[in-house]
C-alpha cells in the first residue's frame, strides 16, 4: 500500500465508522408493540428511542475508556459490526437495546483509535453529525426531536444502514491488515471520565421523560398550553461536566452546549442535508487551520438570535441561519477545541443526540383561529423574545465558561 493510501485510510475509516454508528443508533427500528406504563410514561425510561440513544452513548464512552490498545479497539468495533449485521438480518427480541449496544461498540472503537489526532477526531465529528443528518432525512422529522412524533412515523428504511455497515466493515478489515493506526493513548482519571460519560446520557433521558410527561398532560382535564423550562438544567450539566473532566479536555462539551442552545434544524432532504454537512466541514477546516472557538460561539449566538424570525414574513432568515450558518459555527467551535481524549470526543458527538429536548419551549393548542387571512407582519410574541433571549444567553454562558476554564489551567 502506497504512502498516500496509508495516510487517507485512517480518517476515512473513522469517518465511516462514526457515520454508521450514529445512523444505526438514531434510525428507528420496527416495533410490534407499545409498552406504556400509565400516565407516568415509564416506558420511555425502559424501552424508547431516547433510552436506546442513552444506552448507545454510554457503551461508546465505556468502550473508549477501556480500549487501551489499538488492537482491542479494532476488535471491539468488529464485534459491533458483526452484531449489527445480525440485527439487520434477523428480527430479535430487545432489538432496540441490542442495536444501541452494537452502535456504541462501533462508535467507541472508532473513537479509541483516534488517540489525540486532530485529523482523526475531525473525521469522527464529521461522520457522527453526517449520520445524524442522514437519519433526519430517512425519518423526515427534525433530527433532535425525532421521538416527539410518537407513533406518527413508521420504521425508517434500513438499507442505508446496511450499506454503510458493509463499507465500514471493508475499511476496518483493510485498516487492520495494513496496520495504519497509531497506538492508543491511555485515558487519565478514568473514574471522572466514566462518571461524566454516564451522567450526561442519563440526565438527557430523564429530561426527555419529563418533557413527554408535560406534553401528555395537555388535553381533556389539563391545560391547553404549557411551557417547558426544565431544559435549562442542560446548562449547569454541561458546564459542570467541562470543569469536572481533567484539564481542559472537557472544553468541547461547551461547544456542544452552544450547539444545543441554537435553533433546531427542521426536516432535511438529501439536498439540504448535503448543504448542512458541507458547511460543517467548511467550518471544521477553518477551525482546524485557525483555531478560534470564540468566533464559533459568536456565530452560534447570532444564529440563536434569529429565533425571533421564526414566523412570516422573515422566517427565511431563520431557515438560512439554521441550515447554513449553524453548521458553520458548529464546525468552527468544535474543530477549534480538538483534539481531546477519545471518551470526551465521544461525549461531544453524542450529547446533541442524548440531550434531545429543547432548552425552553412552548407547546399546546390555541382555542381559536382567525376567520380571515391576514397579511403577515413581523410581530414576535413576548414568549418568542424571552425564549430567544434564553437561547442567546445559553450560548454566551458556554463562551464565558470556556474563558474561565482556560484561565483555570
Amino acid at each position: 500500500m502506497n504512502t498516500a493510501a496509508r495516510r487517507l485510510l485512517p480518517p476515512v475509516t473513522v469517518l465511516v465508522g462514526a457515520f454508521t454508528a450514529v445512523l444505526a443508533l438514531t434510525t428507528p427500528v420496527p416495533r410490534n408493540f407499545a409498552f406504556v406504563a400509565g400516565g407516568d410514561r415509564l416506558d420511555i425510561l425502559l424501552d424508547s428511542s431516547a433510552s436506546a440513544w442513552s444506552l448507545g452513548a454510554i457503551v461508546a464512552v465505556v468502550t473508549a475508556v477501556f480500549a487501551t490498545r489499538k488492537q482491542s479497539a479494532l476488535i471491539v468495533a468488529a464485534v459491533g459490526v458483526a452484531a449489527l449485521s445480525v440485527l439487520l438480518s434477523v428480527p430479535i427480541p430487545a432489538e432496540l437495546q441490542l442495536r444501541a449496544i452494537a452502535a456504541g461498540l462501533i462508535l467507541g472503537g472508532a473513537a479509541a483509535v483516534t488517540a489525540l489526532s486532530r485529523i482523526l477526531q475531525h473525521a469522527l465529528l464529521f461522520g457522527a453529525i453526517g449520520g445524524l443528518a442522514a437519519s433526519s432525512v430517512l425519518q423526515n422529522v427534525p433530527s433532535q426531536y425525532v421521538d416527539y412524533a410518537g407513533s406518527a412515523f413508521q420504521q425508517a428504511p434500513q438499507t442505508p444502514v446496511l450499506l454503510a455497515l458493509v463499507v465500514f466493515a471493508a475499511l476496518l478489515a483493510v485498516s487492520s491488515w495494513a496496520k495504519v493506526f497509531e497506538e492508543v493513548s491511555p485515558v487519565q482519571s478514568r473514574g471522572r471520565v466514566l462518571a461524566v460519560g454516564i451522567v450526561i446520557p442519563l440526565v438527557g433521558l430523564v429530561l426527555y421523560w419529563l418533557f413527554e410527561r408535560s406534553v401528555n398532560s395537555l388535553g381533556p382535564g389539563g391545560a391547553m398550553q404549557n411551557r417547558w423550562f426544565l431544559g435549562l438544567a442542560v446548562i449547569p450539566l454541561l458546564v459542570g461536566a467541562a470543569f469536572v473532566l481533567p484539564a481542559v479536555t472537557g472544553a468541547i462539551l461547551l461547544a456542544a452546549l452552544a450547539f444545543l442552545s441554537a435553533p433546531t434544524v427542521g426536516s432535511l432532504t438529501w439536498g439540504t442535508a448535503l448543504v448542512f454537512v458541507a458547511m460543517l466541514v467548511l467550518g471544521g477546516v477553518v477551525g482546524h487551520r485557525r483555531p478560534s472557538p470564540m468566533v464559533g460561539f459568536v456565530v452560534l449566538a447570532v444564529v440563536a438570535a434569529t429565533g425571533v424570525f421564526t414566523g412570516p414574513p422573515l422566517d427565511t432568515v431563520n431557515i438560512v441561519a439554521t441550515l447554513v450558518v449553524l453548521p458553520l459555527g458548529v464546525g468552527v467551535a468544535y474543530a477549534s477545541l480538538l483534539p481531546t481524549t477519545a471518551p470526551v470526543a465521544v461525549m461531544s458527538v453524542t450529547t446533541p443526540i442524548v440531550v434531545s429536548v429543547p432548552v425552553v419551549a412552548e407547546f399546546g393548542w390555541t382555542a381559536y383561529s382567525p376567520l380571515v387571512e391576514l397579511e403577515p407582519t413581523f410581530s414576535p410574541s413576548t414568549w418568542v423574545w424571552v425564549s430567544t433571549g434564553i437561547s442567546v444567553v445559553s450560548v454566551l454562558v458556554a463562551g464565558a465558561a470556556l474563558v474561565v476554564l482556560r484561565r483555570r489551567e
